[in-house]
């Protein structure tokens, strides 16, 4: 009989919701992935992997820095985790959710990464995310932005 093998467990980088305050309310930045990318044609939220000695907060100002041309005005780590099966490594992997924000006025300059970008209010955000595990993110860190910073929030300096 052939012996099982569990299932690879990574957790290789991060999820950031990207956010900003306006008149409207806080805000959503979804991007949809490029056609040649990893889940190319998807809508989500800013993912990348840390390089080398990273810290967290390196590698988010990094990614954000390459995806979209800004680095956070502040970013906050949650007790939040994003976790799915990537096929292409054939490993579960298990993401911090870090929450960055922008200021109202930033200017987005997208990367070859992601073809479009919205800013959304929470619900639209939600119907236009393509993975339910982004869904339930937005309404968890929507529920804690009644009061910034929530108060499980921990603020990353970089």
């Amino acid at each position: 009989m052939a012996q099982r093998r569990n299932i690879g467990i990574e957790s290789p980088g991060v999820n950031v919701a990207v956010i900003k305050k306006d008149p409207d309310g806080w805000k959503f930045l979804i991007l949809k992935r490029a056609p040649r990318e990893s889940y190319g044609g998807s809508w989500g939220f800013i993912t990348g992997g840390r390089i080398g000695n990273e810290t967290i907060a390196q590698c988010v100002t990094r990614e954000m820095e390459e995806e979209i041309g800004l680095a956070p005005s502040s970013m906050w780590a949650t007790e939040y985790i994003v976790q799915f099966y990537e096929p292409e490594n054939d490993k579960i992997w298990i993401l911090p959710l870090i929450v960055a924000i922008l200021e109202e006025d930033a200017e987005i300059v997208l990367s070859e990464e992601n073809t479009e970008y919205r800013w959304l209010l929470p619900n639209k955000a939600k119907h236009l995310v393509s993975w339910k595990n982004l869904v339930r993110s937005i309404d968890d860190i929507t529920e804690e932005l009644t009061i910034f910073p929530a108060r499980n929030w921990v603020q990353i300096h970089v």
